[in-house]
């Protein structure tokens, strides 16, 4: 029924219903035509129409989200638990994967490194040991923005669905191992034998391109890696893999030192220790499993096409994991071979070598593009050319100096460290240069998290443009692939054409950020952009976390104006990193506002000034005296958004508030960001019963020291109005067009839970 290069077709539907569970509404109710068009139109018969809709029902099922179980947050007590991962450790903590014996439930456990001395490790801590367990259970921390990425959806696309924190080693006491422990030690301990022997500055490039451990490198490097969508070469993919078969097969049969057949045979033994030493990530599994089967295969001499190796590779890995299906790794190596492969025709029609490359490039950044911007938003459009110059350096020259320094560093440590410093100087050399040149090229499309309707009409156009492509008819394919790049450019118009406004109160813990989005993009402001706790070392979390990813969510790439209410870390930590990641016009402060912030022109206003951002009129109401204090210098603000009445209050305390109802006694405010994150120095019962607000609004960190917000200050809030809180709703939004307009949270909240 199904013959031989078709087995992709029953797969696809197999994978179609594991998107069609994860649809809702009109873009679910048009993939299901599509489906059913796609199964009629390619009928064989009625039994094979048939078997393509079992197979879809089975992958709506079988791939369906998995649903968090529900666990009781407290001490665990003892308890027996199986490890089922490698031990991980960070600069910050030790992880390791548990299966707990009595529920068969999965938790990853965590050990805090400051509670344990240096090379204090058990030695007992390997895969499959029984262990005793102690600890604090707890449920794993969710995206609470819109944007954000979340590590609570990720763990349990693995069937984790908690954590538990012990204390100290004597937390997990463990005993017996398992045979997989052995190969993760053996793992580890070339690890620390290569950076025992090579130049400090090699050891980072061989972790990353030999172990697929990324880690050591610099962020700055990998952020440029990113920038200009060439990631993939420091994730190991099929192009490590065939990188590594095909030096073996040049080493042996090449030069003689065995036959064909005896260069097949050790790739055979060789690949399932090279999955392990390039740490298993799907793409790496992917690789390996296809070569491993068309190697079996070819040895047996049984023909199969590699389409059909390709589909039953993809569905195996599926069966065996369905996390996997929600894997960006799965999901983009998977992508990237299917369109080579069905792209050959056109690769191999150019004599041509960098041509074809170029052909290469191309065609696997336009099938993963609707994806990437799903997850990152972003695109550089220049890559291609980046891709060009960058993965050829890579593929011919590094990765296989890197692969011999690393044979090299097994019988001749003392060799591999000079050779190490060989070949890790030019290569710093060449990367620095690189870096330098392509700097004013960095040019990110920022179009938003795609629609699922966006991404089938971009891959609709894009498969159509392959197949007049491979077929020779350039015009019609041509044209196809314009219409797929104008879906994506009408995308990230549509903002502009919208009548439709946004005003957001982000979730950044313990501090403040509001984001204002007009009417048809004519502006955007933000109020405030609150920095890290006080006890993180990375300045730069609360943006790269939180408002950047929510921002680049929404297809914004440069800011109208920041309003900073005071210098408190807690309002104004994050600004300067804002700066630096955005096209920020205007900073606007008070006059008591000792600002430090570089590269954006900072305006200093004062009482009564009415600031306008592209016709949008934001009254300033305080300070107009020197308090001497950064609270009661708060900038207030108040402006007319979306039909209701706004006032931004800082952190201003009750004296504030006396002199403001004095200066402004006709102030009305339908929406009031509560002052001071509720604290109870704030929002007296005169200044809410004077402007009973009708919308509360509060930025509080769950389980902030300060006990934030006050029991009194919410009972007296909630009398008037209803009232939202950012430890409890996660992000709260105003979404508005014309003169109404709708509040929602990004997290339901049940008050009875507390």
């Amino acid at each position: 029924m199904i013959g031989k290069g078709r087995w992709h077709i029953p797969v696809t539907a197999f994978v179609l219903g594991g998107v069609l569970v994860r649809l809702s509404g009109m873009p679910f109710w048009l993939l299901v035509s599509i489906v059913i068009g796609w199964i009629l139109f390619i009928r064989q018969s009625w039994p094979y129409v048939a078997v393509l809709l079992c197979f879809c029902l089975f992958g709506y099922f079988y791939l369906s989200p998995l649903t968090p179980a529900s666990i009781k947050p407290g001490p665990t007590g003892l308890v027996s638990a199986t490890i089922s991962s490698d031990v991980k450790e960070t600069p910050q903590t030790i992880q390791m994967e548990v299966t707990l014996k009595d529920s068969k439930e999965k938790a990853m456990v965590i050990l805090f490194n400051n509670q344990m001395a240096p090379e204090a490790r058990p030695q007992t801590w390997h895969h499959g040991a029984v262990c005793s367990l102690e600890g604090n259970r707890e449920e794993i921390d969710k995206a609470t923005n819109p944007g954000q990425f979340n590590y609570q959806a990720f763990l349990a696309n693995q069937e984790i669905y908690s954590q538990i924190e012990i204390e100290g080693t004597d937390g997990l006491s463990c005993k017996d191992r398992s045979l997989l422990s052995y190969v993760y030690e053996w793992r580890n301990n070339l690890l620390v034998h290569v950076e025992t022997v090579v130049d400090a500055k090699a050891y980072p490039w061989m972790a990353a391109l030999i172990f697929g451990e990324s880690k050591h490198l610099k962020e700055s490097t990998i952020e440029w890696f990113r920038d200009f969508n060439l990631a993939h070469i420091l994730a190991i993919s099929g192009l490590h893999v065939g990188l590594t078969i095909g030096g073996l097969y040049f080493l042996i049969y090449r030069t003689g030192l065995g036959t064909i057949e005896q260069a097949r045979l050790l790739v055979i033994l060789m690949l399932p220790g090279y999955c392990f030493l390039a740490g298993t990530a799907p793409s790496v599994v992917r690789a390996s499993l296809m070569a491993f089967l068309i190697l079996i295969f070819r040895k047996i001499k049984i023909k199969i096409p590699i389409t059909d190796v390709l589909s039953l590779v993809a569905i195996s890995l599926l069966l065996l994991s369905p996390g996997y299906f929600t894997n960006i790794g799965f999901q983009f190596s998977f992508l990237v071979t299917m369109s080579l492969i069905y792209s050959l025709p056109i690769i191999e029609r150019s004599p041509f070598v960098f041509v074809q490359s170029a052909y290469i490039s191309l065609i696997s950044q336009l099938s993963i593009l609707p994806i990437q911007l799903s997850y990152f938003y972003e695109f550089n459009p220049l890559s291609l050319f980046a891709n060009l110059l960058i993965v050829p350096y890579f593929s011919f020259i590094l990765i296989p100096l890197l692969l011999f320094l690393f044979c090299v560093c097994l019988p001749t440590p003392e060799l591999a460290y000079w050779l190490s410093k060989i070949i890790i100087y030019p290569h710093e050399k060449i990367l620095h240069t690189l870096q330098t040149i392509s700097t004013p090229f960095n040019i990110q499309w920022i179009v938003g998290e795609l629609e699922p309707l966006y991404i089938f009409m971009y891959l609709f156009c894009f498969g159509f443009m392959m197949k007049e492509w491979v077929r020779e008819r350039l015009f019609r394919g041509f044209t196809a692939g314009v219409i797929a790049v104008c879906v994506l450019l009408f995308f990230s118009v549509l903002p502009y054409i919208s009548p439709g406004g946004k005003v957001t109160m982000l979730d950044i813990g313990q501090g403040d950020c509001f984001v204002v989005e007009l009417p048809y993009r004519r502006g955007i402001i933000i109020v405030d952009a609150g920095g890290p706790p006080v006890f993180s070392k990375d300045k730069n979390k609360t943006v790269e976390q939180v408002i950047s990813p929510y921002l680049k969510s929404r297809g914004i790439r440069s800011i109208d104006g920041i309003f900073v209410s005071h210098k408190d870390i807690d309002h104004s930590g994050s600004v300067q990193a804002m700066v630096e990641t955005f096209r920020v016009s205007k900073l606007f402060v008070s006059d008591y506002y000792e600002a430090d912030e570089k590269g954006v022109e900072i305006v200093h206003v004062r009482p009564e000034d009415r600031i306008l951002i592209s016709d949008h009129s934001f009254q300033v109401l305080y300070p107009k005296d020197d308090s001497r204090n950064p609270n009661d210098n708060s900038l207030v603000l108040w402006s007319e958004i979306g039909g209701l009445t706004w006032l931004f209050t800082g952190d201003i305390s009750t004296k504030n508030e006396e002199e403001l109802m004095e200066s402004y006694p006709g102030i009305q405010a339908d929406v009031l960001k509560v002052a001071h994150h509720g604290s109870d120095t704030s929002s007296s019962e005169e200044w809410v019963e004077w402007l009973k607000p009708r919308i509360n609004l509060i930025s509080a960190g769950r389980d902030n020291r300060y006990g934030h917000p006050h029991g009194e200050v919410t009972q007296r809030l909630e009398e008037y109005g209803r009232l939202y809180v950012t430890k409890d709703h996660g992000a709260v939004q105003y979404t508005f067009s014309g003169s109404s307009g709708t509040f929602s949270t990004f997290l339901q909240y049940n008050a009875s839970r507390e």
